[in-house]
């Protein structure tokens, strides 16, 4: 099992980043609402769009971090950090290490990945029958 000085590290880390990621969350808006309005060329306009597109683009894979980082804390909290959602066995201490935010144990999430390939192939193979039948 991993130690619990160990645990409160991977905690502390984990807040750190919570915390830039919110920092980093306000400035964007910030900046967003400052050059909101500010532009009358239609070019420019475009450009600017596209770049808001992609900044909310990476903010929306961020806010879907600060959920994992979230969730990974109130684990901690409620002891049950390192415990597999799956079969509930332990998570070895190496891949917490690793992967922090680990939700399985190793078997689990191997399993989960040969079901995901399945599934994923077995998608591609009926686009491709419909494309040719």
């Amino acid at each position: 099992m991993i130690r619990e000085k160990r645990i409160q590290l991977i905690r502390k880390t984990l807040v750190n980043k919570m915390e830039e990621l919110w920092s980093n969350a306000e400035i964007t808006l910030a900046r967003m609402k400052k050059a909101e309005g500010t532009l009358a060329d239609p070019f420019d306009m475009a450009v600017t769009e596209s770049s808001r597109f992609v900044e909310l683009a990476c903010r929306s894979r961020e806010i879907e971090l600060l959920l994992d980082i979230k969730e990974t804390i109130l684990r901690i909290d409620r002891g049950l950090y390192g415990i597999c959602d799956s079969c509930g066995r332990l998570i070895h201490e190496k891949r917490l290490c690793i992967e922090p935010m680990s939700k399985l144990c190793m078997d689990c999430q191997e399993e989960k990945e040969i079901q995901n390939r399945k599934k994923n192939g077995n998608w591609a193979m009926r686009g491709m029958s419909h494309q040719h039948g």
